[in-house]
């Protein structure tokens, strides 16, 4: 076994793969919605992982990071088994790795064949999916392709995870300043707390009301009497500086109501010394206002 963590764009995610597990991955990517592999070590090293991009049955670009983002590199290989070579020999803490590949420093976050306007468009994007605090890289650099339509110039992929990466790294150094407990930290404890007393709980779900409402029910468990959420808006109103809206409800078959649903949540919110804002009446959502959102990033991402 190898002691290192293996991440996919399409999963699964390897712990401790056999070397074998890893050669037939690493041959595998290539195809729509598999296109790359991230290898960290166990134990974790910050700033230490080789990775693997491939499209369709071209070439591989290969990377490789040891610190900073001065001690980044990459190399194209079209020899698979010497890509695999160069993983495995990683992974056992090896050295030929080192010269296997005729390595260059990477320009991680150039992107010249983008208009500067196309790139603040998708800088402001990205940003605002960090802000939330909920989305891995990988799915802020998908975000950030989806935001230009067919009348847009388009992002690529690889733009986008250029200009995510740059970001990403301001993010981690903030989050370095940051106190041990942020707002962010009380809501996800209030969540947990009100999942503990017969609520579901979810977090940054579905991507309005409508459809969380919808969706909501396929996620209760079977003591819950209602639920509470924010749904993808809400969480873009807090990234961008504003505060937090709650919703909530009964399910018909509970014998609960939503008021008693609501005093709960808005009870939960303000012993986290949250400044709930709630007048009773159950047509209305609970503000959590005003929120200074600071989420750190999803780790291992």
């Amino acid at each position: 076994m190898l002691a290192i963590n293996v991440k996919t764009e399409t999963g699964p995610d390897l712990v401790r793969p056999a070397e074998a597990e890893l050669s037939g991955l690493l041959r595998r990517i290539g195809a729509d919605d598999d296109h790359f592999a991230v290898v960290e070590r166990i134990p974790d090293e910050p700033h230490a992982f080789v990775q693997a991009w491939r499209e369709g049955d071209g070439p591989f670009t290969v990377e490789y990071r040891d610190g900073g983002p001065e001690r980044h590199f990459r190399a194209e290989c079209a020899d698979a088994g010497q890509v695999i070579a160069v993983f495995v020999d990683w992974a056992r803490r090896g050295e030929t790795w080192r010269t296997a590949l005729e390595w260059q420093s990477a320009d991680l976050y150039a992107t010249p064949g983008l208009a500067p306007e196309t790139r603040a468009r998708a800088e402001e994007q990205a940003r605002q999916q960090i802000r939330s605090g909920f989305w891995d890289f990988h799915q802020v650099a998908q975000g950030v392709c989806d935001t230009f339509g067919p009348e847009d110039a388009p992002v690529s992929l690889d733009e986008a995870r250029r200009i995510v990466g740059g970001l990403w790294e301001e993010r981690l150094a903030e989050q370095a300043e940051w106190p041990e407990v942020t707002d962010a930290d009380r809501v996800a404890g209030v969540f947990a707390a009100l999942e503990r007393q017969g609520l579901t709980a979810r977090m940054n779900f579905s991507c309005c009301s409508g459809c969380a409402l919808a969706e909501i029910g396929g996620e209760r468990a079977e003591a819950d009497h209602g639920f509470v959420f924010f749904h993808y808006q809400d969480t873009e109103s807090l990234a961008d500086g504003g505060g937090l809206s709650v919703r909530y409800g009964a399910y018909a078959d509970s014998g609960h109501d939503r008021a008693e649903v609501g005093r709960t949540v808005v009870a939960a919110l303000s012993e986290a010394g949250l400044p709930a804002q709630w007048d009773g009446n159950p047509d209305k959502v609970i503000e959590v206002a005003p929120l200074d959102w600071r989420k750190r990033l999803p780790t291992g991402a």
